[in-house]
């Protein structure tokens, strides 16, 4: 895999399919979006592309808190390297960064930048300034500007979709089993 820090002086590469998301924990229901996303650029004989961000949003963004990431940056990429995905962006994450709306984001980062092919995502996705771009809004404006949107449904365990917010709870808890099946790896063995 292909690891680019910042989004200056990117190759163009064939019919990108781009994902894009802290990843953090790459717990499954990432998998299941990193395989979607492989499966999509084999389709469209295209290159995978992962667009994620350091630091952390919510540690600029919230630096009171007692938020913490569940993987060091450098674990998440060779999980992410680990699903097959042949490119991934790190975007360096800042409150000037955070300022821009999702539709400048769709168009400087995604479109103009990566010139993305497609664009894949579950259905709790957002991102843009105060994360005002949701799964919808976001959907709808790709299809105005001819950017194709592929939704993956979402990963459930147990009747809980499998999102970073719930494992961290339960690593607070020190509830390994779960936190372990979620992450679909043993987290303490890291």
């Amino acid at each position: 895999m292909l690891i680019y820090k910042g989004i200056e002086d990117l190759p163009e590469w064939e019919n990108p399919v781009v994902a894009v998301g802290a990843f953090d924990g790459v717990h499954l229901g990432h998998v299941r979006i990193l395989r979607f996303l492989c499966e999509q650029a084999e389709r469209v004989g295209g290159t995978s592309v992962v667009l994620t961000f350091d630091p952390h949003p919510r540690t600029v963004l919230h630096p009171e808190s007692s938020f913490f990431t569940i993987n060091s940056l450098e674990k998440n990429l060779k999980l992410i390297e680990e699903q097959g995905v042949d490119v991934t962006v790190v975007l360096p994450f800042s409150l000037d960064f955070s300022l821009m709306t999702y539709q400048q984001f769709i168009q400087k980062v995604i479109m103009g930048t990566l010139h993305a092919h497609t664009l894949v995502m579950g259905p709790n996705h957002a991102f843009g300034h105060h994360r005002e771009g949701h799964h919808d809004n976001i959907k709808e404006y790709c299809r105005k500007h001819s950017l194709q949107v592929v939704d993956i449904p979402e990963e459930m365990w147990h009747s809980a979709g499998v999102h970073s917010a719930v494992i961290r709870e339960h690593i607070l808890k020190k509830d390994w089993d779960t936190v372990d099946a979620m992450l679909g790896y043993s987290y303490k063995l890291q």
